[in-house]
C-alpha cells in the first residue's frame, strides 16, 4: 500500500500547472547571474496589493521562520511562549541565548493572559493563532490586553487564510505587533521558503536593517508573485481543505479537537499505529498522548479516517 504524507501540515496539492508554465518561461530568460534586485520592490507591491496595506508595512523573507529567527535573535531580553505551540520559537531562543519562559495554554487553549503579562522581564511575546498544533483561534481581546502592556508581539498568522480570521486591523492600533505568514501552507510553496511580516512602518523599517540585502533568490520571489497573481487558484484548493477537514473532523470528532488551521490534534498518541497502517503524522514529543493530522486529499484522508476509526473500534 502506497505511503501517505499527513505529518508537515503541507498543501497536499502542487501548484497549478498553469503556474509551472508561467515560472519554467520566467526561469528561460532570467539573468542568473545577477543578484535579486535589494528589497524585491516587486513582490513587495504584490504582497501590499494582497494585504491592502502600503509596502511600507511590509517585509517578506525566506520563510517566516527568518524573521521569527531575526525578531527573537535581537529581542533584549526573556521570550515568553505559551505550550503546547510552534517548537522553533523555543529553539530560536535558546539558539541565541535567551530564557524561553513557558506559560502554558489553559485547559481549553485559550492564553493565560494575567501569567502572560506578570513576567516583568520579557522583552517579546509569541502568539500562533490558528496554533499549532491544538488548531484553535487566540481570542482577539486577549491579544488586545497583551499589546496594551506595550509588550512587543509577534503572532505568527502562518494558518491565517484557513482560519477565517483576520488580525491585521490590529496593525493599524498597535506599534508593538507584528503579524507573520508564509506562502509554505495555503499557497502550496513550502520548498520556496517565502513569508512575509505585516507592521507598522518604523517596526518594519528596523528589522529590515537586520536583514541582509540579497536575502531571498529570484526564483523563490518570482513564483510568489505568480502564485498571488493566481490567487483564485488558491483560494479554490483553501476552501476544499477547509471541507475536507470539517468532514474529517466529524467523521473521528471523538479522538479529535476542532480546528481552524489545515490540521486536527488528536486526543492519542496514534504516531506508531498509523506508521504501521502507512500514513505518516506527527508524533508531539512535547506533549503527551497527542498527535497531529495534516489534511490532505480526499483519498488521503480516507485512508485515514478508516484507519483512526478501525483504531477506536479495537481500542475502545
Amino acid at each position: 500500500m502506497e505511503e501517505i504524507y499527513l505529518d508537515k501540515n503541507e498543501n497536499p496539492f502542487n501548484v497549478p500547472e498553469k503556474v509551472k508554465k508561467e515560472f519554467i518561461s520566467y526561469a528561460k530568460d532570467a539573468d542568473f547571474n545577477r543578484y535579486p534586485e535589494k528589497g524585491l520592490p516587486s513582490l513587495i507591491k504584490k504582497l501590499a496589493g494582497l494585504t491592502g496595506f502600503s509596502s511600507e508595512n511590509i517585509i517578506a523573507a525566506n520563510g517566516s521562520d527568518e524573521l521569527l529567527d531575526i525578531l527573537i535573535r535581537h529581542a533584549e531580553g526573556d521570550i515568553v511562549v505559551s505550550s503546547p505551540t510552534f517548537e522553533m520559537y523555543s529553539f530560536y531562543a535558546r539558539n541565541y541565548g535567551h530564557r524561553a519562559i513557558d506559560v502554558p495554554l489553559r485547559s481549553d487553549f485559550s492564553l493565560d493572559v494575567n501569567g502572560i503579562l506578570a513576567q516583568k522581564d520579557a522583552k517579546l511575546v509569541v502568539i500562533c493563532s490558528p496554533n499549532n498544533p491544538t488548531g484553535n483561534l487566540i481570542d482577539r481581546e486577549s491579544i488586545k490586553k497583551i499589546l496594551d502592556s506595550g509588550i512587543t508581539t509577534v503572532l505568527d498568522n502562518a494558518y491565517y487564510e484557513f482560519s477565517g480570521e483576520d488580525y491585521t486591523d490590529l496593525i493599524t492600533r498597535y506599534s508593538n505587533l507584528i503579524i507573520l505568514r508564509t506562502f509554505s501552507k495555503a499557497f502550496s510553496l513550502a520548498g520556496m521558503r517565502v513569508g512575509y511580516g505585516i507592521a507598522d512602518s518604523k517596526f518594519i523599517s528596523e528589522i529590515k536593517k537586520l536583514q541582509a540585502p540579497f536575502y531571498m533568490n529570484i526564483l523563490s520571489a518570482k513564483m510568489a508573485e505568480i502564485m498571488i497573481d493566481n490567487y483564485g487558484l488558491v483560494v479554490e484548493k483553501i476552501k476544499y481543505i477547509v471541507e475536507e477537514r470539517e468532514r474529517v473532523y466529524n467523521e473521528i470528532k471523538d479522538i479529535a479537537y476542532p480546528s481552524s488551521a489545515n490540521f486536527l490534534l488528536l486526543k492519542k498518541d496514534l504516531y506508531g499505529y498509523m506508521e504501521e497502517n502507512g500514513i505518516h503524522i506527527r508524533k508531539l514529543p512535547l506533549v503527551k498522548d497527542r498527535s497531529r493530522l495534516t489534511i490532505g486529499t480526499k483519498e488521503e484522508n480516507d485512508r485515514a479516517i478508516e484507519a483512526i476509526k478501525k483504531y477506536i473500534k479495537e481500542k475502545f
